[in-house]
């Protein structure tokens, strides 16, 4: 999805780019729905007629956003329709088939059928391989091969494209082949047979880096610019310092989630953000040096625990905008610093925090459910302000340094990604 509102924002300003080696001559792009994404079912005709089908997560394993798609009508032709429907809303299963690539944030997901009175479930990638042959549509072919661990996008062929051929398809996806010096990150041409097989026929590195976008800041963070040489090592200092500061933000959120019973499907993300905060200030530290840049250890008062209306209203402002307009900069920087290793740095830190901002947004709905009416509309209030906040100091933009060797959004550009952002927001909230 930031993939998405990134190339919408930028769409008059760039070109198309090319493949390296990979040939796409004859591929065509997967189509974006309404929300910028694939869509996660529309287009399967399965061999046998089913009144309806549900992807639903796997329970305790998160969601990418795509439980609850859809087609068909439950209990079309069902003779008891209330037992039917029971029947689907109580379906579960404790396996299940990726949909996409799995890096740190893995998601499962399963199929659950209705015909008739029947309802089933379909939790393995062998069920829903047999299920969906013969592959005679190019979102049939699509879905095997993110049940196979591959990222499939829409609307760029390097993110996701797909043509006929053999009977079959094959299809165009990406995967990241190293996560640790190098992080790299491949473009796949696979093949997906009529019987669902998925194979891959050749592979080209799309990026190879070494293993940063302002994490989330703590409450109780005292102020403090960052000094340097030169402004941009003043800027990277500043931001290795926030780095610093999130690795606090996630250890106090992950000890308040726990206080407030909170599911260990979340404290475990909690705890592996924390982790990749304590990677990034090393890494933006030795950047800022780079620079000439001078970083000082952030200063966060302590504060006792929050209510859970606290934390979510933190959590609204800090996570769900804040990060997660962080990684949708990032992106940014990691295509455009004209400085290889801030883009190199960048291509990871991004990748970070969109799985942080996952996790806001995974925070966000638990903490919800929990909340009254009134405390709910404080929560919104809290969101809404801050996507203000971002509009203003994108509508300031950069110093021409910080665009040109950071890769920071220039104001018009910043001005159109944070307005693409605020529009994309309902649906990056699921």
């Amino acid at each position: 999805m930031l993939r998405r509102v990134l190339s919408l924002s930028l769409a008059p300003l760039i070109g198309a780019c090319g493949a390296g080696e990979i040939d796409v001559e004859g591929f065509e792009t997967f189509a974006c729905t309404a929300d910028g994404s694939t869509g996660a079912l529309e287009g399967l005709t399965p061999a046998e007629a089913w009144d309806y089908a549900e992807l639903r997560p796997t329970p305790g394993t998160g969601d990418l956003g795509l439980g609850g798609s859809a087609i068909g009508t439950p209990c079309a032709t069902a003779t008891d329709v209330e037992a039917c429907q029971q029947a689907l809303a109580e379906a579960t299963s404790t396996n299940g088939f990726l949909v996409g690539e799995c890096v740190s944030f893995c998601p499962s997901y399963m199929l659950v059928l209705n015909r008739g009175d029947e309802v089933s479930v379909l939790d393995t990638p062998e069920a829903l391989t047999a299920w969906l042959a013969p592959v005679d549509t190019p979102t049939e072919a699509r879905l095997l091969a993110q049940a196979a661990g591959y990222s499939v996008g829409c609307g760029d062929v390097l993110e996701g494209g797909f043509k006929e051929a053999g009977g079959g398809y094959e299809v165009l996806a990406t995967r990241y082949t190293a996560l640790c010096d190098p992080i790299e990150e491949s473009l796949f041409r696979l093949s997906v047979s009529a019987e669902g097989e998925v194979a891959v026929l050749e592979s080209e590195v799309l990026s190879s880096e070494s293993g940063a976008c302002v994490g989330r800041r703590p409450a109780g963070l005292a102020e403090a610019r960052g000094r340097g040489s030169s402004r941009l090592g003043a800027y990277f200092a500043e931001v290795a310092q926030l780095e610093a500061a999130s690795v606090h933000a996630f250890a106090v959120l992950r000890e308040e989630l726990a206080l407030h019973g909170a599911p260990q499907a979340l404290l475990d993300q909690a705890d592996a953000a924390r982790e990749d905060e304590v990677r990034h200030a090393r890494i933006m530290k030795r950047v800022a040096a780079r620079f000439g840049g001078v970083v000082r250890e952030p200063v966060v008062a302590p504060r006792a625990p929050r209510s859970l209306e606290e934390v979510a209203l933190e959590n609204a402002a800090e996570g769900c905008v804040r990060e997660t307009y962080g990684a949708l900069v990032g992106m940014h920087q990691a295509r455009f610093a004209r400085d290889q290793v801030v883009r190199r740095v960048m291509r990871r830190v991004a990748q970070d925090e969109a799985a942080h901002a996952s996790l806001a947004w995974a925070v966000d709905a638990w903490a919800r459910s929990r909340l009254s009416p009134e405390a709910l509309a404080r929560v919104e209030a809290a969101r809404q302000q801050a996507l203000a906040e971002v509009a203003d100091e994108a509508r300031a933009g950069y110093a021409e340094d910080l665009c040109a060797v950071a890769g920071m959004p220039a104001a018009a550009t910043g001005q159109r990604l944070a307005q693409t952002f605020a529009q994309a927001l309902p649906a990056l909230a699921g």
